[in-house]
């Protein structure tokens, strides 16, 4: 028995099948459903907001559209805020802080069933007791929603994908940006060409920190396309053909952990047959397949994220399989880099056309499911709504936050970056951040996302001179890790654009400063303790009595103040 116990023990954690638990909550179960996650109230866990149908009635036909915010308190999911009548269904949904007070707004498109002409979008803003709706527009079904920064003014903008119906114009497929200008947005309609059943994402694919774009779908025509468009100076321009895939799921991570984002593609190709594939990104923003086979599903759903707790990304699908529900997830292997499928047990396979998303629904650093969907297995083919608790016991440490942050501006440009986080589990280059830069000290009110790279930049205006900042470390399980010290980092750290001179640099005994009259000084370890010191008549500061180690310098020059890494030997 003790062998049989030792062989089991050494098996890949990619071949261990992946138990979960139903959560039970208070949420109704939508057909046609899309949903998004975040956290609304700011009180460290996850909540979620549904697009759909219901059956309002309960005489099993669906009768009215529907959106609500559901609240976690940890334990289960309850209503928190419906978002009134003339909802939609057959779009999307997303989480947006649209006027940048601390608090997650909604924009949701699609079809109502009070209009099934005119459909809509609809922006609602979080008071911070409930929501209002702050704006209705036309808006797209088929479709999809993405969040993201393409200005990098720390405003964050939106696009809508999908198909639109123009009265005396019939329907078009077209992609509209929808740029915030802080007091309200301003749209582009079809800023790329749009598609309908089908999905895009805007990522930096080459790390430059300019946003690009990967779109799926069917054309005006009919027919499947997708397309990668790399920012080019602020112009999205066609760079790569990728193989057509329509009514299907793109998602993008760093899947091989070498610092560049990869996408995963499933869909339908020209012929109707399945498309499933991971692409994997050169560093250029060129992508090559990796084709699964073995696997053909439609009305598919996916999400990304690290299941098997190996610090590594893996994804989950849903949908339909020879008229069966499915949902199945593949497991990266790391040493062949590819990916095999795992198993999933306790969940109620749901399928197609739904959702499906990873999240950690009670921080206990294990990703968790929302799954929505058709049971196919059931006579009367009811949609259901359900999340699924990970059983796994695995330790997962959340990852350290960033030690080394760095500020330059030029003219009305702030550059920033930062090194120095880890993790237990996931590999650097494949960590994400969470970027927070505010006006005041502790607050994000200039901008507040999650970036892929370890430094980015936000163009601001003239009148923004000082900022406060710090970031956050996120791992493949979507773990965050505590702030990086603002005390340290944050007091409007802009280097001066003077000569200085920081010598000698590793230093024993005495640094000296070199350029123009330091007026303050401020030493800080690396874990952010403030440290004793002053600077002499002949701008040396003694620092004998300090370990040795890595430290940083804050001096202040004319009102501008810079950081400098100092080392102690």
């Amino acid at each position: 028995m003790r062998r049989i116990y030792i062989l089991l023990s050494m098996l890949p954690v990619s071949l261990m099948a992946q138990n979960f638990t139903e959560v039970q909550t208070s949420m109704n179960n939508f057909y046609y459903s899309a949903a998004d996650i975040a956290d609304i109230d700011n009180n460290g866990t996850m909540d979620i907001v549904l697009n759909g149908a219901i059956d309002s009635d309960g005489d099993g036909n669906v009768d009215s559209t529907y959106n609500e915010v559901y609240q976690n308190n940890g334990t289960t999911l309850l209503p928190y805020a419906g978002l009134g009548a003339g909802a939609n269904h057959l779009g999307d949904i997303r989480f947006i802080d649209y006027n940048n007070d601390g608090l997650m707004d909604i924009i949701s498109t699609g079809l109502s069933y009070m209009d099934v002409v005119n459909y809509k979008q609809y922006r609602f803003k979080n008071t911070g007791t409930g929501f209002v709706k702050d704006a209705e527009l036309p808006g797209k079904i088929y479709g999809s929603v993405e969040v993201f920064d393409f200005n990098h003014d720390g405003k964050s903008d939106y696009a809508i994908n999908g198909t639109q119906y123009g009265h005396g114009g019939g329907f078009g497929n077209t992609l509209d940006y929808y740029r915030n200008t802080g007091a309200g947005f301003v749209m582009t309609e079809n800023w790329v060409d749009g598609t309908q059943n089908g999905s895009f994402k805007v990522v930096d694919l080459n790390n430059d920190k300019l946003l690009d774009l990967v779109i799926i779908g069917s054309d005006v025509n009919g027919v499947p396309v997708s397309k990668v468009y790399m920012n080019q100076a602020g112009v999205l321009t066609p760079t790569q053909d990728l193989a057509p895939v329509a009514v299907g799921k793109i998602d993008f991570a760093d899947f091989n952990a070498d610092g560049f984002q990869d996408l995963v593609v499933i869909g339908r190709d020209g012929n109707d047959d399945g498309y499933f594939a991971v692409l994997m990104n050169d560093g250029t923003g060129n992508f090559t397949p990796q084709v699964i086979t073995g696997t053909d599903i439609s009305d598919v759903s996916l999400s990304v994220g690290d299941l098997n707790n190996d610090g590594y990304y893996d994804f989950v699908i849903s949908g339909n399989e020879d008229y069966n529900a499915v949902v199945k997830t593949y497991i990266y292997d790391v040493s062949n880099n590819k990916f095999n499928e795992g198993t999933l047990t306790g969940i109620t396979e749901l399928g197609g056309p739904g959702l499906v998303h990873m999240f950690d629904f009670n921080n206990d650093h294990q990703l968790d499911i929302l799954l929505g969907g058709f049971d196919w297995a059931a006579s009367d083919l009811p949609s259901l709504t359900k999340v699924f608790k990970n059983n796994s016991t695995a330790e997962n440490a959340k990852p350290t936050a960033p030690t080394q942050l760095n500020l330059t501006k030029n003219g009305n440009r702030f550059n920033f970056t930062w090194s120095g986080a880890s993790d237990d589990k996931t590999p650097v280059n494949a960590l994400r951040y969470e970027i927070m830069v505010g006006s005041t000290q502790g607050a994000y009110d200039i901008a507040r996302y999650v970036v892929t790279t370890p430094s980015w930049f936000l163009d601001l205006d003239p009148a923004i001179q000082n900022v406060y900042w710090s970031v956050r470390s996120i791992d493949a399980s979507k773990v965050y890790s505590d702030a990086s010290v603002q005390s340290v980092l944050g007091t409007a750290e802009i280097k001066s654009d003077k000569q200085l001179v920081i010598y000698p640099n590793p230093v024993s005994d005495k640094v000296y400063i070199k350029g123009e009259k330091v007026s303050e000084v401020e030493m800080y370890s690396m874990d952010g303790k403030k440290l004793n010191i002053s600077v002499n008549g002949d701008q040396s500061i003694d620092v004998s009595h300090l370990p040795k180690g890595v430290y940083l310098l804050k001096l202040k020059i004319k009102n501008e103040i810079t950081t400098r890494k100092l080392t102690i030997k």
